[in-house]
């Protein structure tokens, strides 16, 4: 019932552990009463069980069982305080907590659950966005971005572009390091999305050196000079381009003389395709690319039939009838990132937009960080892990699933995770009646 070895919940805490063992700790000796380890593995336990408050019911339960769950589950030998938490997340470097996707990632590839991402020909989508994970009018820093407004008011903000493996029909998608879109000391021009997607594709390249990725991007990022930095490093792309940041591209696509591909969905509803290969991208450079287009035509709507476009995409890769549904779908699976990454970890428990605390420091990034890596050990688990499936599959809503397993985390001592998600099973499937049988669960 439990998943491969190096992918179950125990090694994957401990890999996180033994790496935090290592971050260097620059604060004055006589001053530490937590260690660096145990701080950061309390913040990451409360990213990880959805509960920023949860280090003071731990200090509960430590007072009346003399020992608690973040020592059972999460390597904790103290439980520190609030303040000391903040005051040393702030100081440490993000980029500490690097090698963990790494390592994460490396696993799941040698134990042959990367190859079920595969999209075509050995290749893997790797999604690109940008989102914001703080915002506000009124509390801000230094590091700010600041979006002024008309009336006068500004809007202070901390963004990242994130990257992540996706593939059509497979909900969970896996996370990479991301990149901060942050303002440097002395630069006279704020940093934006576009330049941080330009820092973090040389670093997954460097990462990742042996993955053949397709990267998927808004229109933002369909530009010579980002084409020509992928197809020169063999990297293959699909972006999505928009009519008023690609006039030249639109008004080709209207003269030319396109391939079609007509078919007909389960709805009942005509799903067209057109395509056309060595297309000129713009005039300010030789690049040609190749151009794709979904249109839908709800046949239900007689006499006033009207094709409804769907969107447009440029890609490097040869089109044809065979492979063109495909790459639709592969283009369309850009969107996971936004919604089973940003959506879930802003509306689904996560609290990405909370302020965990906002200063000069590192703290608002760091915080981010905890809350991906605990979002990535969550999709590895609902993909790898059949006891942790049973347990979601049993709740029903996400929601229902946390509340169970805060609530048992608080209030009882477990000596792991599998017996915490067997509490879970036990007493879900102790409210099932007969003839009223719980769901089956899907392998």
């Amino acid at each position: 019932m439990y998943s491969k070895k190096y992918l179950s919940f125990t090694p994957l805490i401990k890999s996180l552990s033994s790496l935090v063992k290592k971050i260097p700790d620059c604060r004055k000796t006589g001053s530490i009463i937590y260690s660096l380890h145990d701080i950061v593995m309390s913040a990451f336990a409360c990213m990880y069980m959805q509960s920023p408050s949860l280090l003071r019911f731990q200090e509960r339960l430590k007072k009346r069982s003399n020992r608690n769950n973040l020592e059972t589950l999460f390597a904790v030998r103290k439980t520190p305080k609030e303040y000391a938490l903040r005051e040393t997340l702030t100081s440490i470097s993000p980029q500490y907590f690097k090698p963990i996707f790494r390592t994460y990632f490396g696993r799941l590839q040698r134990n042959n659950y990367l190859k079920e991402f595969r999209f075509i020909d050995n290749k893997y989508l790797l999604s690109l966005d940008g989102s914001d994970y703080f915002s506000s009018k009124k509390v801000h820093c230094s590091k700010c971005l600041q979006q002024p407004h008309q009336d006068g008011s500004i809007t202070y903000s901390h963004k990242v572009v994130q990257g992540a493996i996706v593939k059509p029909g497979i909900k969970q998608i896996l996370p990479l390091m991301p990149e901060e879109v942050k303002n440097s000391d002395g630069s006279k021009k704020q940093d934006c999305e576009v330049n941080a997607g330009k820092r973090l594709i040389p670093q997954i390249r460097k990462e990742y050196p042996k993955l053949s990725i397709i990267y998927l991007a808004d229109s933002i990022y369909a530009t010579s000079k980002i084409i020509n930095d992928l197809t020169e490093n063999n990297d293959d792309y699909i972006f999505r381009v928009k009519a008023g940041d690609h006039k030249i591209l639109y008004n080709n696509l209207e003269t030319a003389t396109l391939e079609k591909l007509e078919k007909t969905d389960k709805k009942g509803n005509r799903i067209i395709y057109k395509w056309i290969n060595g297309i000129e991208l713009n005039k300010s450079s030789d690049i040609r690319t190749n151009a794709m287009q979904l249109f839908i035509v709800d046949p239900r709507k007689k006499g006033k039939e009207k094709s409804k476009r769907i969107g447009v995409w440029i890609t490097n890769l040869d089109i044809n009838e065979e492979n063109i549904e495909l790459l639709v779908k592969g283009a369309r699976s850009r969107w996971k990132i936004e919604n089973e990454c940003f959506n879930t970890l802003k509306n689904q428990g996560y609290c990405m937009e909370h302020n965990y605390g906002h200063d000069d420091g590192e703290l608002s990034m760091n915080f981010y960080i905890m809350i991906l890596l605990s979002f990535f050990i969550h999709q590895i688990l609902e993909f790898t892990d059949r006891l942790h499936k049973k347990a979601r599959t049993l709740c029903g809503p996400l929601y229902e699933f946390w509340e169970e397993a805060r609530g048992i985390f608080r209030h009882f001592i477990v000596d792991s995770w599998e017996e915490l998600l067997q509490r879970i099973i036990d007493h879900e499937e102790d409210l099932w009646t007969p003839g009223n049988d719980p769901p089956i669960l899907q392998s």
